[in-house]
């Protein structure tokens, strides 16, 4: 069995395209989206029309939640003034249809092949009545914070994203993988996982794609971001 699992597109309709014209995409047996389509590059809406077309597992990502979900003032006030100049700009140009959809993904998702159990996230969620927050980011990204951050999880690998930084960690036969963004670097990382018999690998990979288009395009549309968090190629 193969499993393809991508993350933290971040609105970056190039990428997206050029991951579904790859072939470790198209011979997939089971496609897994962990969250964050939106924000970052200003093509979100296109990127969700997209994920529609094609047979995906799709989980909310915190900044999906931020753009389809009223955000309280409490929670407004932790983040700067081009964060909030991002979630308002993006929320004017998801239509509501998209929103919606977005709305319905779920946080996590667990899968069983040959008796060895994957859970796929975008992150450690706060409570589970909330669908907005994740924890805050670990200081310290060692085995030792993945254990303490999926605790309460019951699961031989544990995969995620958020941190756009790729990290791997085994503890006894226990598997954390924090996979990097497919958006906002290039090229872009994606995560192919083989099952045969009761043997399991992972194999991180890459997309490339034209980032600074979408750099261009996000200036020409007004849109503020924080070029900080976008790694233009040369």
């Amino acid at each position: 069995m193969k499993v393809v699992v991508f993350t933290d597109v971040h609105g970056s309709l190039n990428s997206l395209k050029a991951f579904m014209d790859l072939e470790d995409f198209k011979t997939a047996d089971k496609i897994v989206f962990l969250g964050d389509v939106s924000l970052g590059c200003s093509r979100a809406n296109e990127c969700i029309d997209l994920l529609k077309t094609i047979d995906c597992v799709c989980l909310l990502g915190n900044n999906d939640g931020y753009v389809a979900d009223h955000i309280p003032e409490v929670d407004r006030a932790e983040f700067d003034n081009v964060k909030l100049e991002m979630i308002d700009w993006m929320r004017g140009h998801i239509s509501d249809a998209n929103k919606d959809y977005m709305k319905s993904w779920p946080r996590e998702y667990y899968m069983n092949i040959n008796g060895k159990v994957l859970y796929f996230t975008h992150y450690v969620w706060e409570n589970c009545n909330n669908d907005i927050n994740v924890i805050d980011s670990p200081k310290t990204k060692d085995l030792s914070s993945r254990k303490e951050m999926f605790k309460d999880i019951k699961a031989d690998y544990i995969i995620f994203g958020h941190e756009h930084k790729p990290s791997y960690f085994v503890d006894n036969d226990r598997h954390y993988y924090c996979l990097d963004t497919m958006g906002l670097k290039c090229p872009g990382a994606y995560l192919v996982i083989n099952a045969r018999g009761d043997k399991i690998k992972l194999e991180e990979k890459f997309v490339d794609f034209d980032i600074n288009e979408e750099i261009d395009l996000m200036d020409k549309a007004g849109y503020k971001y924080n070029k900080s968090k976008i790694k233009r190629t040369k």
